[in-house]
């Protein structure tokens, strides 16, 4: 009699262990086995699986929140809540700054002010400049210049501490505010010419482009304190302005065709001037003071021909953006009255 069979597998129940009915079982026990295996790899897999798919959730999930960090302390131009801590380590460079660096005024403009709100001082740095000379095509607005001056001797402390301990590429920046404030007497002991001359020259050695017409003016006396610069000194407060022109600083071209036409620290030369005056009223970032300049070469008649239409242009200009003495020097040309251009006298840094 046959012994029975399980129901489920059909395998043997009690049958006699010898080699044809092991082998027999074995067979039975094949698709049994495989369907294991299958179902072990299947589960094995979807393990994986499901792993691998929460490991890049929580990837993406991470670069989200850092995404959310990273656009708070980059701001746009209307945010106004951005974390600028200062602190030896530094400030974060704020939206607006490549875009100054690069002479594009306008477009730099409204990212520093947001940055400036949120407690820049990097920002307010490079926005007195902007203001105090108009470097948007906007009228300059010296009050306005003045306050952003305040606002950073106010925060001597820190200002101070950021050029000292800060990272060595942002400490010319502050270096160069520092000389600025230095120079105009904005701090309670007055100015300080000296202060200003090493604040600056540390500064300019850096070759921080702004720092150069600082160091000019600092040397040349053209702060409060006035002092009478020796020859040697003049020289190189040419060779700095030289330097910065050569680089594309718009103010520093109007700078270098002031010193040229007086002499200071090189011969007088009014082509040279004019040449000077002529590239920098022709920049798209142009201050109000260079169209003003270049009209003053032309009413005058220095390395080009007397020329009172191109001259009135060139206040005009300038009239436009609401500059003082462009709008003097039209009005005397308009009616026809005989006298001397207005032009600024010194350097602008």
């Amino acid at each position: 009699m046959k012994p029975p069979l399980s129901p489920k597998s059909g395998v043997l129940v009690n049958a006699p262990v010898n080699q044809t009915n092991l082998g027999h079982q074995t067979d039975q026990l094949g698709p049994v086995k495989a369907g294991l295996e299958k179902t072990f790899l299947n589960n094995f897999a979807s393990k994986w699986l499901r792993t691998i798919f929460f490991m890049a959730g929580l990837v993406l999930a991470l670069s989200a929140v850092s995404g959310c960090l990273w656009s708070q302390t980059e701001p746009e131009a209307n945010s106004t809540n951005n974390p600028y801590q200062a602190s030896a380590l530094g400030e974060l460079r704020p939206a607006g700054e490549e875009q100054f660096l690069h002479q594009d005024f306008k477009a730099a403009k409204p990212l520093l002010t947001a940055a400036g709100r949120a407690g820049s001082l990097r920002a307010v740095i490079f926005l007195r400049l902007i203001s105090e000379y108009g470097l948007d095509s906007s009228a300059p607005n010296p009050d306005e210049a003045h306050r952003f001056l305040s606002l950073l001797a106010a925060s001597r402390e820190r200002l101070t501490n950021l050029a000292e301990n800060g990272p060595a590429s942002d400490r010319p920046i502050y270096l160069t505010a520092l000389a600025v404030l230095y120079l105009r007497g904005y701090f309670p002991e007055g100015p300080s010419q000296a202060q200003a001359l090493q604040a600056a020259r540390k500064a300019a050695a850096s070759n921080f482009v702004p720092a150069k017409n600082v160091l000019a003016a600092a040397i040349l006396g053209l702060g409060p304190e006035k002092s009478s610069p020796s020859v040697l000194n003049r020289l190189e407060a040419y060779q700095a302005l030289q330097s910065a022109a050569d680089a594309g600083d718009v103010l520093a071209m109007s700078n270098l065709s002031y010193v040229i036409r007086l002499g200071l620290g090189t011969s007088t030369s009014p082509f040279r001037a004019a040449s000077w005056a002529h590239r920098a009223a022709s920049l798209p970032q142009t201050s109000a003071r260079c169209l003003n300049d270049l009209g003053f070469f032309y009413e005058q008649g220095l390395a080009v021909s007397p020329d009172p239409a191109e001259a009135a242009r060139w206040y005009g200009l300038a009239a436009v953006r609401g500059y003082s003495l462009a709008i003097s020097n039209l009005n005397r040309i308009k009616s026809s009255q005989k006298g001397t251009p207005e032009v600024f006298d010194g350097l602008e840094y």
